[in-house]
């Protein structure tokens, strides 16, 4: 689900765990395409500035 772009609260949720923390701790994992859009969102910040 965080893959497809559903926020990390709203997959707890859905999955019934009582904090967020659960899920992003157990399956969620950086794939290469999350850290070249992390690397571009941190580009537009700078620029902006």
């Amino acid at each position: 689900m965080l893959s497809r772009g559903v926020h990390p609260k709203v997959a707890s949720e859905l999955l019934g765990h009582s904090t967020v923390g659960i899920p992003l701790d157990l399956y969620s994992h950086v794939s290469e395409s999350m850290q070249r859009d992390a690397a571009r969102a941190m580009d537009d910040v700078f620029r902006e500035k």
